[in-house]
């Protein structure tokens, strides 16, 4: 059986998925991640700090080699929200390309939401015949409505990653009430008017499956809002501490909360599903069907 790979290399995270396809379902070999935060910064300065960004190039070079050797010797590396929107990514892009001989995609808010929407409806026990697809990154969140056949509607990409709110609206730590407030109203004000009909609401991103770390509760809206109010008063390296998060996941939780349950209230759901799927999984699923993304 072909084994694919692909490194995604997000505003926060930098991911390695290594993987067999069989009946339309990842079957995982390895995978491996970085906490690199390359976006830090990019909403200020609008640039890749220049730390993160050897370190992301080292880090890429790194799970290339991991790939190499679990049978997958051309992965796919995808740059999202942080390298798009820097003025100096291409510098990350061709330092890859020097020392991986690896092209590095930048690849659309378009394309990131269609291969987060495959992803994690693949992750999905149950398909329901209509769905909203949260793909919550650092830089930017991904909105998806489609079907269970994966026909995609609607799609759009908000810059409304966690790095990036937190940046622009949480001053401090713990957040105060009226900072998440502030963005709460902002979140509302972007999305877009879609008609879901009801459609249940899929989140997936690491500050989506971080929430189950605190919770084993259903997240309901009332659930999250509570869980919001208990975060509020612990500082992120307390909450990290005590539940197991990275400081910088922790740090980014608040405005993760608050972005995916004001989601909820607009679209008037009520429960939120958290995949394991997303851009990675699709990005597998791409290349087995089609041999391109």
């Amino acid at each position: 059986m072909s084994r694919y790979g692909v490194v995604d290399v997000g505003s926060n995270t930098i991911h390695l998925l290594v993987g067999e396809v069989e009946g339309g379902e990842v079957l995982p070999v390895t995978g491996e991640k970085f906490s690199a935060r390359l976006g830090a910064g990019v909403e200020k300065t609008g640039r890749l700090e220049e730390e993160r960004l050897l370190l992301a190039a080292e880090a890429i070079n790194f799970f290339a080699r991991i790939a190499s050797l679990n049978g997958a010797p051309s992965p796919e590396v995808l740059a999202t929200s942080a390298v798009r929107d820097a003025a100096n990514g291409a510098e990350l892009v061709e330092r890859v390309g020097e020392t991986t001989g690896l092209k590095m995609r930048l690849i659309s808010g378009q394309k990131e939401a269609e291969l987060g929407f495959r992803g994690a409806l693949s992750a999905l026990q149950e398909r329901p015949e209509k769905v909203v697809v949260v793909d919550l990154g650092g830089g930017s969140a991904q909105l998806i409505f489609g079907d269970r056949a994966g026909e995609i509607e609607e799609r759009v990409s908000l810059p409304l990653g966690t790095n990036r709110t937190t940046e622009r609206f949480v001053r401090a730590d713990p957040p105060t009430d009226e900072e998440l407030e502030e963005l709460r109203g902002h979140v509302a004000g972007m999305l877009p008017g879609w008609d879901v009909g009801g459609a249940p609401i899929v989140a997936v991103g690491g500050s989506a499956r971080a929430m189950l770390k605190i919770t084993s509760d259903a997240l309901t809206v009332e659930r999250l809002w509570r869980l919001s109010a208990e975060i509020r008063t612990r500082p992120s390296g307390l909450l990290a501490r005590e539940h197991g998060l990275t400081p910088e996941r922790a740090r980014v939780l608040p405005a993760a909360v608050t972005t995916l349950v004001t989601i909820m209230e607009v679209y008037g759901e009520q429960e939120l599903t958290v995949a394991r799927g997303g851009i990675r999984e699709g990005t597998l699923l791409a290349l087995a069907e089609r041999g391109e993304i």
